[in-house]
């Protein structure tokens, strides 16, 4: 099955979850570019959640979630940060990790209207140098910063990939 396809399977399935709400905090530092400067408000981040490895040592947290823009302005994801990770980075289940991939969080286009799923079995984030005091508490803070200048962080629960 063609990835495209697994996304919009993926996002129909988990559409027809009930999934508890995620509380988010919207900043915008007031840097006008045209169409963006609100992009917090449009982008809905849902499904998020940290799983850490089974075994510790063994492998690299890694960051779940779904976005969903809800307007009609195709908008530009710049990154993705959390106090838990010295650096978040895309990664790819089944293909080759390239350089893109490791950045696709940098630059990556949210389409108008549209819901993108970022799980297990496709494209999600490793957490490169974790810092195990965050790692301990139950939930950590993701920001996710869009072109324009502004942001919006969430907080993610923590789990074992076990659960």
């Amino acid at each position: 099955m063609k990835p495209r396809y697994q996304a919009i399977l993926a996002s129909a399935l988990l559409s027809l979850m009930a999934l508890s709400p995620v509380h988010a905090q919207e900043h915008n530092t007031g840097q006008s570019v045209p169409g963006q400067a609100d992009a917090q408000k449009d982008i809905g981040i849902t499904d998020i959640s940290l799983h850490l490895p089974t075994t510790p040592g063994q492998g690299q947290p890694e960051l779940y979630f779904t976005l969903t823009n809800n307007s009609h302005t195709t908008h530009l994801l710049t990154g993705v940060t959390s106090p838990a990770c010295s650096k978040l980075i895309g990664y790819h289940t089944d293909q080759e990790n390239t350089p893109g991939t490791r950045h696709l969080f940098q630059h990556l286009a949210l389409p108008e209207t549209t819901t993108l799923v970022f799980a297990s079995a496709g494209y999600h984030m490793l957490c490169v140098g974790p810092a195990s005091q965050a790692l301990s508490q139950p939930n950590v803070q993701v920001t996710f910063q869009f072109l324009g200048g502004s942001s919006k962080s969430v907080s993610a629960p923590i789990t074992s990939t076990a659960q």
